[in-house]
């Protein structure tokens, strides 16, 4: 069932790509976006446990990425979008870290001493 479900999704995402690469509009874009939103997920729960951030704000900066990778993907080269969509995903998400984070970098141990800190 979950099989089907997926190829079911697949094909669907290829059909609204291969739209939105004749007629680009914004009802198309966020069709595929409400599609592909399982990606974006994926990314903002594998991260948010390694930051600060909330999920939510993932999720969005997750979501500028997809939107991203839906306005330069090109399915005449033969390449899964997902496949395709994933790392600009996370390179959103990790330049939002970076943006977000320290602007110097601090060693594991100071950072690892700061949180036995926190935590007594």
């Amino acid at each position: 069932m979950a099989t089907n479900l997926n190829h079911n999704i697949k094909y669907q995402s290829l059909t609204l790509l291969q739209k939105y690469q004749q007629s680009k509009t914004s009802e198309l874009r966020n069709q595929l976006v409400a599609l592909n939103l399982g990606l974006v997920r994926r990314e903002a729960h594998h991260w948010v446990n390694q930051c600060h951030e909330s999920y939510e704000d993932l999720l969005q900066v997750g979501c500028i990425g997809l939107i991203g990778a839906i306005e330069r993907f090109d399915s005449t080269k033969g390449i899964a979008f997902s496949s395709f969509a994933i790392p600009y995903i996370r390179g959103e998400i990790q330049h939002y870290l970076r943006d977000r984070g320290y602007s110097i970098r601090i060693p594991r141990r100071w950072l690892a001493l700061r949180q036995k800190s926190v935590e007594i």
